[in-house]
């Protein structure tokens, strides 16, 4: 069996960069690791962990993942909305996963934090994905 969050994190990735109105908020400033000196707003996909799902018959994985919204805008609104958009973009897709099929993502609910800096509103929207094995 294949290890299912490489291509299903290919895949929210460009879905996340494909989805107009997320990148409206945050331009092409989608990571899996924040460069130095990043402004926000932008948004990083973190949190992965596989589980094994399968049965005697098939190979099935279980998948969460966060996606991390950053905003230094006053207020929760540009976080908020940011989190809307990347929701938007990711729940019930089913996208193409090489390697795998079946696979859908389901979003699971979102966390707002304020930063150390007491500037930074951080929103965690948190996704599980059902995949089965091709092979």
């Amino acid at each position: 069996m294949s290890e299912a969050t490489l291509p299903l994190q290919a895949a929210v990735v460009a879905a996340l960069k494909a989805y107009a109105p997320l990148a409206a908020l945050v331009g092409a400033k989608v990571f899996d690791r924040v460069p130095p000196n990043t402004v926000p707003p932008y948004i990083c996909i973190s949190g992965w962990q596989e589980i094994e799902d399968g049965t005697d018959c098939s190979d099935a994985s279980e998948v969460f993942f966060d996606v991390q919204c950053f905003s230094t805008a006053v207020g929760r609104p540009q976080a908020a909305q940011t989190a809307g958009a990347v929701k938007a973009a990711l729940h019930r897709l089913a996208p193409a996963t090489a390697g795998w099929d079946n696979t859908e993502i389901s979003y699971r609910g979102t966390q707002y934090f304020i930063e150390t800096d007491n500037v930074t509103t951080r929103a965690v929207v948190n996704f599980q994905a059902l995949t089965d094995s091709a092979t």
